[in-house]
């Protein structure tokens, strides 16, 4: 019988367990408003802002917004050089994410119909695959990793083009 050395692990820096807890926020995050998709809740006083349309519309360009800059994240990691900027810029990535869940909620509630129900499929999509990229373990990175990368990208433009296209919708349907 032969005795094997204690694994030595070292411990998560701040950043690490950063992008943990915002990666499980991430996935209770769709977990809670998947079952409230479900399950719709009635909250009047959601629904009542709803209906007004300065509120629709002032949500709806927070929600464009904060796509848009996400989206231009992508582009931004690819020149930064510094492992500071990096991280920042990563976690900066991850909380717009969770803010995207929470203002899609705010703007559309849960009473989705066609065209949203895409939308928040497709936004949940994107959430699950940018959080397992945190939460997969270092030796299922090579394999696992870049399909969850291709599919975060990959729903994430898919996500941009449905937000263009609802806006088109908005605006020549609108009365």
């Amino acid at each position: 019988m032969s005795a094997q050395a204690p694994r030595m692990t070292r411990p998560r820096s701040a950043y690490q367990t950063t992008l943990t807890v915002a990666s499980w926020c991430a996935l209770v995050g769709v977990i809670v408003a998947c079952i409230a998709w479900l399950w719709p809740p009635q909250l009047t006083a959601l629904v009542s802002l709803q209906r007004m349309d300065t509120y629709k519309e002032v949500t709806g360009y927070v929600l464009v917004g904060l796509l848009a800059f996400d989206l231009s994240l992508a582009l931004i990691k690819r020149r930064l050089v510094r492992a500071l900027w990096l991280r920042t810029l990563q976690l900066t990535h991850r909380i717009l994410g969770i803010a995207m869940l929470v203002m899609l909620v705010l703007h559309a509630g849960f009473a989705h119909a066609g065209f949203l129900h895409l939308t928040f499929a497709i936004t949940m999509l994107v959430v699950v695959a940018g959080a397992l990229l945190n939460l997969l373990p270092g030796d299922k990175l090579a394999s696992w990793g870049q399909w969850t990368t291709a599919v975060h990208i990959a729903a994430g433009c898919l996500l941009a083009a449905l937000a263009l296209m609802h806006l088109y919708f908005v605006y020549t349907y609108a009365s």
